[in-house]
């Protein structure tokens, strides 16, 4: 056994039966939004990081349009869960790090596709050459990349200053992590930085507390999920993606139900 509940089970064999019909040509009507989480996005072989090749990003994306996942900006997304709206069928997507792929591959076929997407960026390390976080990863964007970017109509938004394990941090430290990188990326983009992506999708209550004092409305972990309205605002779902993802595997976790990811339980509002 694996630990799951009988319900919890079922709701998964039900995602495999809607996965595959929608392949065949049924039409997704999932509950609930997906935010799909990538990396870099590169053709290079010898890339040993959470990454995408082009073709696999660009073949991800069209397969859930397809599907009926209409994909908005994070931001409407994020503002409807805030207000209690339903976000049925929605998707969005989003890149961690700001790696330079986004700028040199994801920017032309999200174009091409007509489709917004939002990059969290380790404020205090744009452009540098190796991120001490992703040994073998490829260079995090410049200034002036992450600017083209913006320009080219993606949203930039907050993995923090270093990329700090947050629940390892003191009170000044923390407040360094955070509120320095929505200083630090608002003067870059001249506007507020609202969403904030956890390191490592490390959290606890108290960096929780944290980023809400530091004038977050939102904040996004790597559990595996599907964000629906109720769930804590401060530790929302995604679905992490790479390049040997097969079409099953995404009409599976597009189509299955939410209280199919227990982890999703786990992000719904509590008083912890």
């Amino acid at each position: 056994m694996d630990g799951r509940s009988p319900a919890a089970l079922a709701a998964r064999a039900v995602g495999v039966a809607r996965g595959a019909a929608a392949l065949a040509g049924w039409r997704l009507r999932p509950r609930g939004a997906s935010v799909l989480t990538y990396h870099d996005v590169t053709d290079d072989p010898g890339n040993p990081t959470e990454q995408v090749s082009p073709d696999a990003f660009r073949s991800q994306l069209a397969t859930a349009v397809r599907l009926g996942i209409r994909f908005v900006p994070l931001s409407e997304l994020t503002e409807r869960v805030l207000r209690g709206v339903p976000v049925d069928q929605l998707g969005a997507v989003t890149f961690d790090d700001a790696l330079a792929g986004v700028h040199r591959h994801a920017v032309e076929i999200l174009r091409d596709l007509g489709l917004p997407a939002t990059v969290f960026v380790v404020s205090d390390r744009i452009g540098v050459a190796a991120p001490e976080w992703y040994p073998g990863s490829d260079r995090v964007m410049t200034a002036d990349e992450l600017r083209e970017v913006a320009d080219a109509g993606l949203d930039i938004q907050s993995h923090t200053r270093t990329h700090a394990d947050l629940p390892g941090l003191g009170g000044r430290e923390l407040d360094r992590e955070l509120a320095g990188a929505r200083l630090t990326l608002g003067d870059l983009l001249g506007r507020d930085v609202e969403y904030l992506a956890y390191p490592f999708g490390h959290y606890d209550a108290h960096v929780r507390a944290a980023v809400r004092d530091a004038g977050y409305r939102a904040a996004f972990t790597f559990r595996n999920g599907r964000i629906t309205p109720g769930l804590d605002p401060f530790r929302l779902p995604r679905l992490p993606m790479w390049t040997d993802g097969s079409a099953l595997r995404l009409a599976y976790n597009l189509a299955r139900p939410p209280r199919s990811f227990p982890e999703t339980q786990l992000a719904a509002v509590t008083s912890g």
